[in-house]
């Protein structure tokens, strides 16, 4: 991650700092680009302070509570690296980027950071690459109340990037701050999603849906979706119409019935994932962890049955 000491500014008069501070940049930039890239929306995130903890060690201090308080409160203040700098004085202007007045407090000094790149998909490129800030807007210096200064205080950024290779992918993202914590409020394109090799083309879609669903934190209906992919799959694989009725546990006799009579050794099995999906969706029960569960064992199925299919006539 980013870090820069011209940035800072203003030093507060101690032994920790410029250190410290140049720390709180990595920090904020790794929970940034945590949030832009694998996160949905209402999904948070949070500073680590491990790096801070791990310097003030090695000048043998032990006051890691008192700068996590601090940073909790300094307001923050992101800006793009390498802008010229007549960019750097209109966003000073509009935004209130400089040093913090004299005699202002070390816990309301400003903390100005350079932006992260990212690794993210691009909708353009149809491929991975690397996302430059072009710039970031926040509520600073037109208001007297805002941002609010506390011990979790209160702020709303909007980030603006753009694709590295083709120049021609503008996306952006809003995020609340609140102290130390990290929350994504609004983003441009929805978070990349890649759907389980070996899952059919006619089917990608609804465990495309899951996925979303899951990264928007809308647990139970990413059960949903993973239920009824596990029964369009199983149906499809038997040659049984979507739209006829059948109970859970004959449909899954009748797919487990059509396996190679190895996958029934110990593998994940579909109509096991069926159960499991429509039993945590039901009780609206279960979280990110046995979402994310069930999906490897759909991708664990999907990738040995097709293993054995390719070795079932040697």
């Amino acid at each position: 991650m980013p870090r820069d000491e011209e940035l800072i500014g203003s030093y507060v008069s101690r032994e920790e700092s410029p250190e410290i501070e140049m720390l709180a940049q990595e920090s904020i930039g790794e929970a940034l680009s945590v949030l832009f890239t694998k996160k949905g929306l209402f999904q948070k995130t949070e500073l680590s302070f491990d790096g801070m903890e791990n310097y003030l060690k090695t000048i043998g201090k032990t006051n890691i509570d008192s700068f996590k308080k601090e940073f909790s409160k300094r307001p923050w203040v992101p800006v793009t690296p390498d802008l010229p700098k007549d960019d750097h004085m209109r966003s000073e202007f509009f935004c209130g980027i400089a040093d913090s007045p004299l005699n202002t407090p070390n816990d309301e000094m400003k903390l100005t950071l350079p932006l992260p790149p990212i690794k993210m998909h691009c909708s353009k490129c149809k491929d991975d690459h690397t996302f430059s800030s072009i710039g970031v807007l926040w509520a600073d210096g037109f208001m007297e109340y805002y941002p609010k200064l506390s011990e979790k205080t209160e702020q709303l950024f909007n980030f603006s990037y753009n694709c590295g290779v083709c120049k021609d992918n503008f996306v952006g993202f809003l995020v609340k701050r609140d102290g130390s914590k990290l929350t994504l409020c609004g983003r441009t394109e929805r978070l990349h999603i890649n759907v389980p090799k070996g899952a059919p083309k006619k089917l990608r879609g609804i465990v495309a849906d899951a996925i979303g669903a899951a990264n928007e934190n809308d647990i139970s209906a990413g059960f949903y979706h993973l239920r009824t992919f596990c029964e369009h799959y199983m149906k499809q694989c038997i040659g049984m119409p979507v739209s006829e009725k059948i109970t859970g546990d004959e449909l899954g006799s009748r797919y487990n019935a059509s396996l190679d009579s190895r996958m029934t050794s110990g593998l994940p099995a579909i109509s096991t994932i069926y159960e499991s999906a429509s039993k945590l969706m039901h009780e609206r029960a279960g979280g990110r962890e046995e979402f994310d569960s069930l999906l490897n064992d759909i991708e664990g199925h999907l990738s040995a049955k097709k293993l054995f299919e390719m070795y079932a006539t040697r």
